[in-house]
């Protein structure tokens, strides 16, 4: 139903902008992010705003954003950098808005040849917040929890080394456990369905649903089907083969080995990710046409 000449989504991008204090974080060694944060961080002081620069490390595991908290990180780099220091960050309510300097640019909203005319449209409110889930994991040894974290695009167990079938026994919720045998297994967020996720078979979802992604990766006879599971859910996975060479990857930056007995425990973390985009919910369609997943034009 339109409102004021204007429909829903048109009056939801004029939002009041609260945005003062802004972090501004740069990928470490891409000489164009460099240059590109000295233009934005003037461009922005100009405006009468705070900010902070600082700059990310790939290896680094924490990102210290100093003594004040920031209304808003506005990250240079491409989607893994974003996800990068949004896991150092952590996530607690504040906007990530992301300059594309990567391939990709489904989480980096902003064009680093149009930056300005976008930021200034996100100055003057219009902006739409998007609330993604997140994914969290615990990794047990003999009853006893040794790794733990959180994924924002995807957890994937897969082998390591050999290319052989791994077995595994999985359980959702309170339904009985089933055996599978794959190569490995995707657990994907909304956010994360356009990466491994697509690649290995599994559906697009549209990134602010609460659901997640269980997608198997070559599994033998086809015996298990890519699945949307309700955010909800619990899924716990152990390791049945006796000498397995396996690891579980964290949105493709972070690893760790799974031995033979392990349980992995998966559900939907108590957090959320929120993410700052610059057009509303039909965003998301654009992007999949402008990046080849859905193809332009009309049916004839």
């Amino acid at each position: 139903m339109p409102l004021n000449g204007r429909g829903f989504w048109d009056n939801m991008f004029f939002m009041n902008s609260n945005f003062t204090n802004i972090t501004l974080v740069t990928k470490v060694g891409n000489d164009r992010a460099a240059v590109l944060s000295s233009d934005i961080s003037r461009w922005l002081r100009e405006q009468g705003l705070k900010v902070t620069c600082v700059d990310n490390r790939v290896q680094g595991k924490s990102l210290d954003l100093g003594d004040e908290t920031p209304d808003l990180v506005l990250v240079l780099g491409g989607d893994g950098t974003m996800l990068s220091v949004a896991r150092k960050v952590g996530f607690n309510s504040i906007p990530f808005l992301g300059v594309n300097l990567g391939q990709v640019g489904f989480l980096a909203d902003i064009s680093p040849e149009s930056w300005q005319d976008q930021l200034s449209l996100v100055f003057q409110g219009r902006y739409f917040l998007s609330s993604r889930l997140i994914l969290e994991f615990e990794i047990s040894r003999d009853g006893k929890p040794v790794h733990h974290g959180e994924g924002i695009n995807d957890l994937v167990l897969n082998r390591n080394g050999m290319a052989r079938l791994n077995r595994f026994n999985l359980c959702v919720d309170e339904a009985p456990q089933f055996k599978m045998r794959a190569d490995g297994l995707i657990m994907s967020t909304p956010t994360g369905s356009t990466a491994y996720n697509i690649s290995a078979g599994g559906p697009l979802v549209y990134p602010e649903l609460d659901s997640f992604i269980l997608t198997p990766i070559c599994p033998f006879l086809q015996s298990f089907p890519p699945m949307v599971l309700p955010g909800s859910s619990r899924v716990r996975i152990s390791v049945a083969d006796s000498n397995p060479s396996m690891y579980l990857t964290v949105d493709g930056q972070a690893g760790y080995e799974v031995l033979a007995g392990d349980v992995l425990k998966v559900r939907r973390a108590e957090k959320k990710m929120t993410i700052l985009a610059t057009a509303g919910p039909r965003h998301f369609m654009a992007k999949l046409q402008e990046r080849g997943f859905l193809s332009p034009g009309e049916v004839s």
